[in-house]
């Protein structure tokens, strides 16, 4: 299965070609969120590297956020545009599920944070038992001191991503036995999206493009400024 994954759910922006679990070609590139302006030529660069054109391609993924909210429409745009043009199947990847799969663990939790501003992060968790993920926590947006508050029984908690770069004395003032991953381990990796929305697949999950949507968790800063401005 020769999937095209994307995820510019952050400023990273990441674009690869995997065969079943192989990366075949991958960028991770920083952009300061400059999707709109790269991602086409990303995509293209990518699959020149691959040696491959996408009439090759049997599924595109995309990541669904939480995330930036501009990133993740740019992203999804442009994958629903690859989807209906090449009829492709489109998978919607869960962005922080994704992100479980970055350290690879075989025992213990995961909990990857995305800064989501306001003193907040996007966060969901994950433990690992010889292998087997299963869900801890949901996708939510909430301050670290929440996030950690739900963990607190769990031993063996890993922590990553940029929300930590952010509110990391915050985290382990309350979560004080994490274990906090190096950054290497902190950008989204579209390989993790592709090996994902792979699992999905094979599971039965939806591959239409009309049905994919972000994933926001909350209202953007504008559309509660005004809901303050109409009921103060």
């Amino acid at each position: 299965m020769i999937i095209v994954a994307g995820d510019t759910s952050t400023s990273i922006n990441t674009v690869a070609v995997c065969r079943d679990d192989a990366i075949l070609a991958e960028t991770v590139v920083d952009c300061g969120r400059t999707h709109a302006e790269r991602l086409l030529d990303t995509i293209t660069w990518v699959l020149g590297e691959a040696g491959m054109s996408l009439n090759q391609v049997d599924a595109l993924a995309i990541s669904t956020g939480p995330g930036s909210f501009t990133g993740l429409r740019v992203g999804l745009a442009t994958w629903k545009g690859l989807a209906l043009g090449q009829d492709l199947p489109l998978v919607g990847v869960p962005t922080l599920a994704a992100l479980s799969r970055l350290p690879a663990m075989n025992d213990g939790v995961c909990c990857p944070m995305l800064d989501a501003r306001m003193g907040e992060v996007f966060a969901a968790a994950y433990r690992f038992e010889s292998g087997v993920r299963s869900p801890v926590l949901a996708d939510c947006v909430a301050p670290v001191e929440k996030v950690a508050e739900a963990l607190h029984t769990h031993e063996s908690v890993t922590v990553f991503g940029d929300g930590v770069g952010v509110y990391e004395a915050r985290i382990r003032a309350s979560l004080p036995s994490c274990r906090v991953l190096p950054r290497t381990f902190w950008p989204p990796r579209a390989s993790a999206v592709s090996a994902e929305a792979r699992e999905m697949l094979l599971a039965g999950w939806s591959a239409e493009a009309a049905t994919v949507r972000p994933v926001y968790l909350r209202k953007s800063q504008a559309e509660q400024n005004r809901e303050r401005a109409e009921h103060p």
